[in-house]
C-alpha cells in the first residue's frame, strides 16, 4: 500500500460535476494497492493514517496532533497510478492491484477508518470514476509512505522461510524417531529370533548328548 498524505485546510472531490466527497481541516490521502497487499495489513494502516502526527498542538508546537487527537477529518481517494513504472516517456501499471480485488481492499480500509474513528469525518472519492479534486494544502505538508516496508516483507519472508526450515527439522526428528522406533523394534525381534535360534541349538546339542549316552551304554553291554 502506498499513501501520498497530504494536509489540508479543505480538500472536495467531484464527479461529472457533482460534489462525492467533502472534508475541511484534516488529511486528504491518495491510496495506492498493489498485488502484493494483504488485509492482515489494514489494521496497522489505518491506525497510522488517524495517528500521524502533522498538526501543531494548542501552543504552537509543530508536530504533536493528529486527525484523531484533534477530531478532524479525512479524505480517501484511490490512485492506482502510485504504482507505476516508466518505460522510456510512458507510464506503466501493471504493478497496481486488479480493479476488482482493489475496490474491495479499499472499501475495507474506508470501513476500518470508519470503525476506529467517527465516520461521518471519514470521506471518499468514488472509485474507477473520473476525479477532479481540489484542495487547499496547508503548509504544504505532503508525506509519502508505504506500507508495509520492504523491511518488514523481508522480516516476515525470513521468518517464513526459519518456520519451513524449524518444521523441516521437525519433521526430520520426527521420522528419525520414527525410525529408530523401527529400528529398535527389528532388533528386538532380531535378538528374540536369536535367543529362539540359540534354545534350539542347545537342544539340539542335548540331543546329541543324550543319543551319544544311550549309544555308549549299549557298546558297555
Amino acid at each position: 500500500m502506498k499513501f501520498v498524505i497530504q494536509r489540508v485546510t479543505k480538500g472536495c472531490v467531484r464527479v461529472e460535476g457533482q460534489i462525492v466527497g467533502q472534508i475541511g481541516k484534516g488529511l486528504m490521502i491518495l491510496v495506492g494497492l498493489t498485488e502484493g497487499d494483504t488485509e492482515e495489513y489494514i489494521d496497522q494502516a489505518v491506525d497510522k493514517l488517524l495517528n500521524i502526527k502533522l498538526f501543531d498542538d494548542e501552543k504552537g508546537a509543530r508536530w504533536k496532533e493528529s486527525v484523531k487527537s484533534l477530531g478532524l477529518e479525512l479524505l480517501l481517494v484511490s490512485q492506482f497510478t502510485l504504482y507505476n513504472t516508466l518505460k522510456g516517456n510512458k507510464p506503466d501499471f501493471h504493478f497496481a492491484m486488479e480493479g476488482n480485488k482493489a475496490k474491495e481492499f479499499f472499501d475495507k480500509i474506508v470501513k476500518r477508518a470508519k470503525e476506529k474513528y467517527d465516520e461521518k469525518k471519514i470521506q471518499t472519492g468514488k472509485f474507477g470514476e473520473y476525479m477532479f479534486i481540489e484542495t487547499e494544502c496547508d503548509g504544504p505538508v505532503t508525506i509519502n509512505w508505504e506500507y508495509p516496508t520492504q523491511k518488514l516483507i523481508d522480516n516476515i519472508n525470513n521468518n517464513n522461510v526459519k518456520k519451513g526450515k524449524d518444521n523441516k527439522s521437525n519433521e526430520n526428528k520426527n521420522k528419525e524417531k520414527k525410525e529408530g522406533k523401527g529400528n529398535n523394534k527389528k532388533e528386538k525381534k532380531d535378538k528374540n529370533q536369536k535367543k529362539e535360534e540359540n534354545k534350539d541349538e542347545l537342544k539340539e546339542e542335548d540331543k546329541k548328548d543324550e543319543d551319544k549316552k544311550e549309544e555308549d551304554k549299549k557298546n558297555e553291554k
